[in-house]
């Protein structure tokens, strides 16, 4: 095999160095656990989502950041990685282009997954629609939280901030994608490692009825 002359793997060489140049620094790392070492709660199962030098959270579709209360929701970043779709995605189809949404949020597929991307610039796609789930209020003594897919949030002066699922919360309908969990002949609901029990008010977040 001949060697290529030197002007030709001078090109070679920076057409490589402008590709890499060319890739962003994105990325998402899947966690299953309780986020402790960062001194703040976090949601069960979240992802770690960095796009340039920005962390973020990403859990069921909702990002979050850091904020002086703890998780703040925001807006999903252009350019974040996600390795799962959040659930209701719906497709579109727009010319040879496949787009998924999730409320206002358009995904496309990459090689790592879905990247979060800027919605497509047409006027026949339909408006994304109501949201399926609506946040429900929930008291627990004096204090109201915001529940909504499995998950609690409080309002703040700087938006919505996510919660642990309190115990004695009573929610009116139960997350999706709960699950039936039987112990001790008692019936509980599970999700995201939250258990609820089934109440004539409604369905009310429970302890882990067994030792882990």
């Amino acid at each position: 095999m001949k060697t290529p002359p030197a002007s030709l793997r001078i090109i070679l060489l920076a057409a490589a160095g402008a590709a890499a140049l060319a890739v962003p620094t994105l990325r998402a790392d899947p966690h299953v656990d309780i986020g402790v070492a960062l001194g703040i709660p976090l949601p069960h199962g979240y992802l770690d989502v960095v796009v340039g030098h920005d962390h973020y959270y990403s859990h069921r579709g909702t990002f979050y950041r850091r904020g002086p209360h703890g998780l703040m929701v925001v807006r999903a970043p252009r350019g974040a990685i996600v390795r799962e779709l959040p659930p209701h995605c719906a497709r579109i189809y727009v010319g040879d282009v496949i787009y998924y949404r999730y409320g206002d949020v358009y995904y496309r597929t990459v090689p790592q997954g879905y990247v979060v991307v800027d919605a497509p610039t047409v006027v026949n796609v339909p408006p994304p629609p109501p949201p399926a789930v609506e946040y429900q209020s929930v008291w627990v003594g004096p204090t109201e939280y915001l529940f909504k897919d499995g998950q609690f949030f409080q309002k703040t002066p700087e938006g919505l901030v996510w919660m642990e699922a309190p115990h004695g919360a009573i929610t009116k309908t139960l997350p999706s994608d709960a699950t039936s969990v039987w112990y001790q002949d008692n019936e509980y609901f599970e999700c995201d490692d939250v258990y609820f029990r089934k109440t004539p008010e409604g369905y009310k977040v429970v302890p882990t009825p067994f030792p882990k």
